[in-house]
């Protein structure tokens, strides 16, 4: 009796450490993404699919709207990408080659090769600019109408994660190095430094650039003022590592996405967690998890994307 009744109370407990489920879902990719990146209001995906190359989905009601690829014939494996803020381009990099993208026509603009491996990237609303995390222990800002670099922003290990305002003022870069750095990007300057105590797994940028999140592998999570340039507050993950990150429009929020499969929103000024999801996996034979890839708030409603391919709508009960 004693040991049914544990094991009810740890059934109960594990689910309610889970989270919610989410409402609806759609497959862009059958067996699962290199990458995924949302637009900023979660209308619209592009993902570098593992078995179909790259292409961009208009979300609800599911259309694949163009397949994108640097040559033609072949499939190319997107491993990094980006959204501008305004949905109108979207750059996407095998590696070194970077494209620009018209997402309205889905014609390319231009392509060119980046001076190392990207390991992630962002892009400006005007399309000029996208700020690369490379494998040369730095990250650049980059002329990607016109090739070249504008700034070089140094670290001391491969840059893992990069963000910036939609108006590229303000950037904020993580790497190997556990440093988290913030950079005004019209200088180049080095604005502040923080060191946490692992790798730098994810960063994210306020829209009006001030506040900065980052969260290191199995390590610390932090929130700065960065305009005084002080902590404060301090998230805990449950269920895994923080790989996605994005806060709403005017910074009061957090939308978290985890290694585990956890998508959770918080109050940036409590630093409580407001509400959980758990995604769920395609094939829960294969693994209990998926790693949420990217995460945007949506109107009512919220969008995380998972690396089984999956994008999942999430709502808020109550």
């Amino acid at each position: 009796m004693k040991l049914a009744l544990y094991l009810m109370t740890a059934l109960m407990l594990s689910a309610c450490f889970s989270g919610e489920s989410p409402t609806q879902q759609w497959t862009m990719a059958q067996k699962g993404a290199y990458s995924a990146k949302l637009s900023k209001d979660g209308s619209h995906l592009l993902i570098g699919s593992i078995h179909h190359g790259g292409s961009y989905w208009q979300i609800n009601p599911l259309e694949r709207l163009y397949n994108w690829n640097h040559e033609s014939g072949k499939l190319t494996g997107i491993i990094a990408s980006a959204i501008s803020d305004n949905g109108l381009f979207a750059s996407t990099s095998d590696h070194r080659k970077i494209v620009l993208w018209n997402t309205k026509t889905g014609e390319a603009f231009w392509l060119w090769e980046s001076p190392a491996d990207i390991r992630s990237m962002d892009l400006s609303n005007d399309g000029q600019f996208a700020l690369l995390g490379l494998e040369s222990y730095e990250a650049v800002l980059f002329d990607i109408k016109n090739g070249g670099i504008k700034s070089r922003l140094p670290h001391e290990g491969i840059v893992q994660t990069v963000d910036m305002t939609a108006d590229r003022k303000v950037g904020i870069s993580g790497g190997d190095d556990s440093l988290v750095q913030v950079w005004n990007l019209q200088s180049g300057s080095l604005l502040h430094r923080w060191q946490l105590k692992n790798q730098i797994k994810v960063v994210a940028i306020s829209e009006g650039g001030e506040l900065g999140f980052a969260a290191s592998h199995r390590g610390e999570c932090k929130i700065w003022d960065i305009r005084q340039g002080k902590e404060i507050a301090s998230l805990t993950s449950s269920s895994g590592y923080f790989i996605s990150a994005r806060f709403n429009q005017d910074g009061s929020q957090l939308l978290t996405g985890s290694s585990g499969g956890q998508v959770t929103l918080w109050d940036v000024k409590t630093a409580t967690a407001l509400t959980r999801w758990k995604l769920s996996p395609k094939d829960q034979w294969v693994s209990k998890n998926t790693m949420v890839l990217d995460v945007a708030f949506s109107g009512e409603h919220f969008k995380a994307v998972g690396a089984n391919g999956v994008t999942y709508q999430l709502e808020r009960k109550g």
